[in-house]
């Protein structure tokens, strides 16, 4: 619960922080060549599909949220790696859905360009959290054998 508030509290602050004092200003560089900062509205989902239809973003964001409590109710929590994992892409969808319902769009500002004239999608820490998040479900799920893995799945019908 913690993790989830705390991520949901970092990604509305910095949105509000970047758009406030950046808005306008165009790209905003941090490392040159590598890292900087965009304001970006998405009305879309990943890569700008789905333009334009953000109710049905809205559904599926809330049906999102709702999977992700039934998956994390579905695992053996023994551990305190699910916790955290759980709790960030939890965060995650709370703040891009936040953002679906109050402005529209999500907002999106981190703007990496990784050399040779690749451009990463721009993308927020909501974003991260959940690509963070999900990436812990899948080491612990696929790369640890110990008994009592925290992310076992418990109870599933066979």
């Amino acid at each position: 619960m913690i993790v989830t508030f705390c991520g949901i509290l970092l990604d509305l602050i910095t949105k509000w922080i970047v758009f406030a004092k950046f808005n306008d200003a165009g790209r905003y560089i941090i490392i040159k060549g590598f890292l900087g900062f965009v304001c970006s509205r998405n009305e879309g989902i990943v890569w700008g599909l789905a333009q334009g239809r953000n109710n049905i973003l809205i559904f599926f964001c809330i049906a999102a949220i709702g999977a992700i409590l039934w998956f994390y109710k579905s695992f053996d929590k023994s551990g305190f790696s699910s916790d955290i994992a759980f709790g960030m892409i939890l965060s995650g969808a709370i703040g891009n859905l936040w953002d679906r319902i109050f402005h529209h769009h999500v907002r999106d500002f981190i703007d990496v360009h990784l050399g040779m004239g690749y451009h990463w999608p721009t993308f927020n820490i909501a974003d991260s959290l959940i690509c963070v998040g999900v990436g812990l479900i899948l080491y612990e799920t696929l790369f640890t054998k110990k008994k009592g893995s925290s992310l076992t799945q418990k109870n599933v019908p066979k």
